[in-house]
């Protein structure tokens, strides 16, 4: 399946993340520092800073890092993570000169910072080609550049825990909305809560928006293009799509409105609610709360035709290198090996991710498959969020918590990401 993935999923532009509250670690000055002792080799020895949001993959990244340090004796990575408002620290560090060595980003914030000249164009070097043409081609601006290469592809939909839908006689995910609405009320007929939702934290609220965007247009790239030219968002399939998320809103635990992304991972992986809309990347965490706990991922309906029922899949966010790291030689053979297949089975091994570099193989889990089974199906769009910056991914999220909290209706919410998107 994984053979199959790479040349199927053809949308495929470069992924997202969003995050950052400082995590407890000082921000330091973000630029490499160099140890006057030198290696066996020779060599000076090197820390190189890597600034990332994947808060939920901080341990699986510093044991990444320390296989790569164990291959390459002269250089260690010291890992800053950030929850919230990632980009926004990010420019203030750019503003302040004090970048970190290695930065991450979604494609679109990629292209903006290196359009500006704060990231490095990695298109001549050798390890792009580790990719497939597909994913090649994807990564790769209008101009040419490649400002970022990511480690993994991933997926987007509903996580549904499989032994609370058959008790309430559901042994199979629902493809439309009617059918999800008859299986809420299943759920609550048995006691069972049917949605986790975390509000404390928009950006979650935000991904509900991006992923109805996506899965009720025939051309991703094409709206957004339309829409950034000041067309309109609005569309009868997308205020129809806003059903879901009502029935989504309208029935989440009680703490929906101070749960925070942990919180809402607990539930899911306690058994407290019967799904969550999240992505892949969030599996690992849901895994350290219960190991063993039964889950799937599904397409989230937005219609009534079952064929409308396609599952979000990209590649995942991408890393990238600083225009005044100090140490660029040697942040790009930490980036060299990550997407190596030595590097990038270690990396998504670890992590729980789907490889991004052909005929790499990891181990296999339950929603690792749900997902390759709808990209072998080709029942999958491409990710919204990718094509907008990040002060238009900041400005959905607040946006989407004032339409949980019923201050704005669907249009306006629609009409308000539209014209913050075309900024």
């Amino acid at each position: 399946m994984l053979a199959v993935l790479l040349p199927l999923v053809l949308a495929i532009t470069a992924c997202g993340g969003n995050s950052a509250k400082q995590d407890g670690k000082p921000a330091g000055s973000g630029s490499s520092t160099v140890e006057e002792t030198q290696s066996g080799g020779g060599r000076e020895k090197v820390t190189l800073t890597a600034f990332l949001f994947n808060m939920d993959k901080r341990e699986a990244l510093e044991e990444t890092f320390k296989q790569f340090t164990e291959a390459h004796p002269n250089i260690t990575v010291d890992l800053l993570v950030n929850d919230q408002d990632y980009y926004t620290v990010l420019k203030a560090k750019i503003a302040a000169k004090q970048v970190p060595d290695i930065v991450m980003g979604e494609y679109g914030d990629l292209y903006e910072l290196g359009q500006a000249g704060h990231i490095l164009d990695l298109a001549g070097e050798p390890f792009v080609g580790n990719y497939s043409d597909t994913i090649r081609a994807q990564i790769t601006t209008p101009e040419g550049h490649v400002y970022g290469v990511p480690l993994d592809v991933s997926g987007m939909g509903m996580y549904y825990n499989k032994d609370l839908l058959k008790k309430a006689g559901y042994d199979a995910f629902p493809k439309t909305q009617s059918e999800l609405a008859a299986l809420v009320d299943a759920l609550k007929k048995e006691g069972i809560v049917p949605f986790a939702v975390s509000a404390a934290d928009g950006w979650t609220l935000a991904h509900m928006l991006f992923t109805a965007i996506a899965g009720t247009t025939d051309d991703v790239k094409a709206l957004a293009e339309s829409v950034k030219s000041g067309g309109s968002l609005v569309s009868d399939r997308l205020v129809k799509a806003f059903d879901t998320l009502d029935l989504i809103y309208g029935n989440a635990d009680p703490q929906a409105s101070t749960n925070n992304y942990n919180a809402s991972l607990s539930l899911l992986a306690q058994g407290k609610a019967a799904m969550l809309q999240q992505g892949y990347w969030a599996y690992s965490s849901i895994l350290s709360v219960d190991p063993d706990v039964n889950i799937g991922m599904a397409a989230i309906p937005y219609s009534d035709n079952p064929e409308d029922a396609r599952l979000g899949v990209n590649v995942n966010v991408s890393y990238a290198i600083s225009s005044e790291s100090k140490h660029q030689e040697e942040a790009k053979q930490l980036l060299a090996w990550l997407t190596s297949p030595e590097g990038n089975q270690i990396a998504n091994e670890l992590m729980k991710q789907i490889p991004a570099i052909p005929d790499v193989k990891v181990s296999s889990n339950p929603v690792a498959d749900d997902i390759l089974s709808y990209v072998g199906s080709g029942k999958v769009v491409p990710w919204s969020q990718v094509l907008m910056n990040g002060a238009t991914r900041v400005a959905a999220e607040e946006i989407m918590q004032k339409y949980y909290f019923g201050k704005i209706g669907a249009t306006e919410a629609i009409d308000e990401l539209a014209a913050n998107w075309a900024k």
